[in-house]
C-alpha cells in the first residue's frame, strides 16, 4: 500500500527534505500550472533551504519509488513529472490554502459524511482519514464525520471515487441543536489555537530588504509552516469561534508576508530554472 506524503519533521522542528520537496513542488510547480520541472531546479531550491544535494535527491527518489513522481530525460537533463495522483493532491492543497485565507461561509448547516465500507474494500483507510481531517472534517464516532466548510467536499468525493469507496459513502447536511457543544465534542480547539499562536510567533511583517534567494527561502518556509498550521484547523465560521481567536491574525500575517515575498521569490525560482546543471545519469531517478 502506498502512503500519502506526510508532514515529517526533524527533531529540531525543521521540515524533512521530503516534506520540503512537496512544498516546493506545490508552491512553484503546481501552483504555476505546471506538471514538469527539471530535477536540478528542485535540488537547487532545496539547497537554498539548507538541504544538501544528496539528501534532496534521496527525497525525490523516495517520492518516485512511492509513485508520486517519475523521471524522464530531457537532453542532458533529468526532468521530474508529477504523476496524476500528486497533481490531484497538490491541487487540493492549493485550493485548501486559498480557502484558508477567507472566512468560512456559514448558513447553519453542517456537512456530514457517513462512511462504513467493508474492511476488505477500505485498503487505504489512513489516507482517507488524513484527507478528511485536512479538509476540516472532524470525527463524531466510527464512520461518521462532519465539517462546517463545504469547500472540501468535491475533492473528498473525488478521492472516494478513486479509492472505490463512493458507493459506501452517504453525504448529508444537517443542523445541530447546540453548535457549541458539537464543536467541543469534535475538535480540540486548544491545540489549533497553539498552532496559530506558534505561527504568529515565528513570522513577522517586517518589510526588510531581501535578496531573491532570501525571499525564496522565506516564502518556502512561510508556506510550509502555514500549511502545517491550517492542516490542524477545521475552518469553523467566525460565529463559532472565540472573539480572540488567533487564526484571524495568523491569516492576515500569512497573506501580507506572502504578497511581500512573491515577486522576489519567483525571480529566484526562474534563476534556478535557467541555471540548472545537468545531473549525472546515476541521479536520473531524482
Amino acid at each position: 500500500m502506498v502512503e500519502q506524503p506526510r508532514t515529517r519533521r526533524h527533531g529540531d522542528g525543521s521540515p524533512s527534505a521530503r516534506t520540503l520537496a512537496l512544498t516546493v513542488l506545490g508552491e512553484y510547480v503546481r501552483y504555476a500550472g505546471d506538471e514538469r520541472v527539471a530535477a536540478g531546479t528542485v535540488v537547487g531550491a532545496l539547497g537554498a533551504c539548507g538541504i544538501g544535494d544528496a539528501a534532496a535527491r534521496r527525497a525525490l527518489g523516495r517520492l518516485g519509488q512511492e509513485g508520486w513522481l517519475r523521471s524522464e530525460r530531457a537532453g542532458r537533463h533529468t526532468r521530474l513529472v508529477l504523476e496524476p495522483r500528486l497533481v490531484r493532491l497538490l491541487t487540493a492543497w492549493t485550493h485548501r490554502l486559498e480557502r484558508a485565507v477567507d472566512a468560512t461561509p456559514w448558513s447553519g448547516e453542517w456537512q456530514q459524511l457517513v462512511l462504513r465500507p467493508p474492511s476488505e474494500v477500505w485498503r487505504e483507510r489512513g489516507l482517507v482519514e488524513q484527507q478528511l481531517a485536512f479538509e476540516g472534517f472532524g470525527s463524531l464516532g466510527p464512520g461518521l464525520w462532519c465539517a462546517a466548510d463545504p469547500g472540501g467536499v468535491p475533492a473528498l468525493k473525488g478521492l472516494l471515487r478513486e479509492q472505490g469507496l463512493a458507493a459506501h459513502a452517504l453525504w448529508l447536511t444537517c443542523r445541530a441543536e447546540d453548535n457549541a457543544e458539537l464543536v467541543r465534542r469534535t475538535w480540540e480547539l486548544a491545540d489549533v489555537r497553539r498552532a496559530h499562536e506558534g505561527f504568529l510567533a515565528r513570522f513577522d511583517r517586517s518589510a526588510e530588504e531581501r535578496t531573491p534567494e532570501a525571499a525564496f527561502v522565506a516564502r518556502t518556509r512561510l508556506v510550509h509552516a502555514w500549511r502545517v498550521t491550517f492542516e490542524r484547523d477545521p475552518r469553523l465560521p467566525d460565529v463559532l469561534l472565540p472573539r480572540d481567536w488567533p487564526g484571524r491574525a495568523a491569516t492576515r500575517l500569512f497573506v501580507d508576508v506572502w504578497r511581500e515575498l512573491r515577486a522576489p521569490a519567483d525571480t529566484y525560482w526562474r534563476q534556478l530554472a535557467l541555471g540548472v546543471k545537468p545531473l549525472a545519469s546515476s541521479d536520473s531517478d531524482g
